[in-house]
């Protein structure tokens, strides 16, 4: 048989080579096809986080920043919005906040709003673009523009540590009675009083923005004061915040504290821890939230910041011989090494927080002795009460320049014993005692008078609260004993 395929033969080779070019064909449209729709699919696929130049939001990400496409500007100077917002487009860093941002804000700037924090409110607002927002920011520009100069008088109460209970304060077992129910105010009566202020359009100042200080000159100035129409401006302050030992056991607080969360706590009741005859702790307190009127007050503003002036509080006037806000600073010697630094931190602590929170701290006298009441000071003992505070509390609860006269005595301007307190010392704002709560300048000092807010006010003398504030019998106590 012939090697050579007949004619009818030889056709078949060449037929199958067409069917595997046509088939080749095939193939090659269907890998373009097939890559294609593979570039269309991942085209739509969201960024995975790796570094591809430029984000959904046409910003350009750095590979040198750690950035993975969440908006954050390279120099760390970007807001990040990985909170859900976006950003504009054209790589700005402007963020488009998220209805729920939109509406924290507009809450959180109505608490500003509140507390008149007019500017900061705005300052929020801006840039939200919802109506609700817009109608928020006008109301925060409203107000702000609302506010005009007082004229009127400015007020300063005042209060002792709390009775907390009155079964305690009140039996004469302890210090006598007549004393705590003339010169205390209870818990009860400070808790009913402070709705009472709010209602009459009072609002807490603080007593440092009444005035300006020229170091340069030594001048003290006279500032005005601007409110909301209506307002009355009240400054409060509190005396002896340090918690004597002769009130450890009669119903007060033992001393102030800091919990966990930054607030100003009470230590109620426990047992007083004796050492060579000197109390030098307290064991098995109870930890409260309105054991005096730190606490109380921080309470109410915080639910009620319309009656506090961008934060403002009170002032706590602490003596010196028994330390400050119940912990014994000025009889180191009682305490260990490790001990006096906790209770030295301790202080400060307190002290820090407490101005955090829109409080002032004054000089009460070290001594709070009798020879302030009865004005037989020498200088050599005004030096030396004088000296004691400034060396011995204000390092630990900062500077003041207030001094809160023990017994409410005042000088004469011209008197060297006033001259060594405001020249020496620096104690340009004074405040004795006087009903009329007057508020005058000398030049170079500023004195402003305090009605006491006690018993002896609110039984004896009635008219002196009513006059200005409430109805004093609204808020007595019924469980003080009868004042002869």
């Amino acid at each position: 048989m012939s090697k050579y395929l007949s004619p009818k033969k030889k056709k078949r080779p060449n037929s199958n080579r067409k069917l595997l070019i046509l088939l080749a064909a095939v193939l090659v449209v269907l890998a373009v096809l097939a890559f294609a729709i593979v570039r269309i699919f991942d085209s739509t696929l969201p960024d995975s986080g790796e570094d591809k130049g430029n984000t959904d939001s046409g910003q350009t990400t750095n590979p040198d920043s750690g950035s993975t496409g969440e908006g954050n500007q390279p120099d760390g100077s970007g807001d990040a919005t990985g909170d859900g917002g976006s950003t504009q487009p054209g790589g700005e860093d402007t963020p488009v906040p998220t209805p729920a941002d939109e509406a924290e804000k507009i809450a959180e700037a109505d608490y500003l709003i509140r507390g008149y924090y007019y500017d900061e409110a705005i300052a929020l607002l801006s840039g939200l673009t919802s109506q609700q927002a817009q109608d928020k920011l006008a109301e925060a520009e409203a107000l702000k523009a609302g506010l005009v100069k007082y004229t009127g008088q400015t007020y300063h109460i005042f209060f002792h540590s709390l009775i907390i209970d009155t079964d305690l304060a009140f039996d004469d077992k302890g210090h006598p009675a007549s004393g705590y129910n003339e010169w205390m105010t209870t818990r009860d009566e400070f808790v009913k009083m402070l709705p009472l202020l709010l209602e009459n359009d009072f609002v807490l100042y603080d007593i440092t923005w009444l005035c300006e200080y020229d170091e340069t000159t030594g001048k003290v100035m006279k500032k005005d004061i601007y409110l909301p129409e209506g307002k009355k401006p009240l400054i409060m302050s509190f005396d002896d915040m340090n918690y004597y030992d002769y009130m450890l056991t009669d119903g007060f607080a033992q001393r102030l504290d800091v919990d966990e969360n930054g607030k100003i706590v009470t230590h109620v009741g426990g047992t007083p821890v004796k050492r060579n005859g000197h109390i030098v702790d307290i064991k098995d307190y109870e930890v409260t939230y309105d054991g005096d009127a730190v606490p109380i007050l921080d309470a109410f503003c915080e639910e009620h910041p319309e009656f506090s002036y961008r934060g403002a509080k009170g002032i706590a006037a602490l003596t010196g011989y028994a330390g400050a806000f119940g912990w014994r600073i000025t009889d180191l010697d009682w305490y260990t090494e490790a001990e006096q630094e906790m209770i030295l931190n301790k202080v400060k602590l307190i002290a820090q927080t407490m101005r955090d929170n829109g409080w002032q701290i004054a000089n009460h006298s070290y001594t709070h002795n009798q020879y302030w009441n009865n004005k037989t000071i020498t200088m050599d003992q005004l030096k030396y009460d004088t000296g004691r505070w400034l060396n011995e509390i204000m390092p630990y609860v900062g500077e003041s320049h207030i001094l809160i006269s023990p017994f409410g005595v005042s000088f004469k301007q011209d008197d060297e014993r006033y001259r060594y307190i405001v020249e020496e010392c620096g104690f340009y704002i004074y405040c004795p005692v006087t009903a009329s709560m007057n508020t005058t300048f000398y030049g170079d000092n500023m004195i402003q008078e305090r009605l006491n807010f006690d018993g002896l006010t609110m039984i004896k003398y009635p008219e002196r609260i009513k006059k200005h504030f409430f109805d004093p019998a609204l808020i007595l106590d019924r469980e003080r004993p009868p004042m002869d």
